[in-house]
């Protein structure tokens, strides 16, 4: 189960919608998306933190994991992969498209 987000900035920059976390596949696919960002193309999407290198779909450079930010609690650690409420970690996070800490994460729902 996990998060339908969109991340949202005052500059303008709205990324289509990013369905994080795990499905009912993740044991069998090990698929776990998370938000990432290209600070190249200023956009933010969705990656698949289970590839230990993510470009992006427009310049082909490698793309920054917003999860990266944050330190993982003791009781966090052992949950595969770490669930992170983004709306609740923190206010503001970087806007790769203004450079800015003022993009922030908007619930859009939950999916299976």
């Amino acid at each position: 189960m996990g998060d339908i987000i969109q991340a949202i900035c005052p500059c303008g920059l709205q990324s289509e919608a990013i369905f994080q976390g795990i499905g009912f596949n993740y044991y069998e696919t090990g698929y776990a998306v998370e938000p990432a960002y290209c600070d190249t193309c200023g956009i933010v999407t969705g990656k698949d933190i289970s590839k230990s290198f993510s470009k992006c779909p427009e310049c082909r450079r490698k793309m920054k994991l917003y999860k990266d930010e944050l330190e993982a609690t003791k009781e966090e650690q052992h949950l595969i992969p770490p669930y992170i409420n983004y709306q609740e970690a923190k206010e503001f996070w970087h806007c790769p498209r203004c450079k800015q800490e003022t993009l922030r994460f908007e619930s859009m729902g939950c999916w299976d």
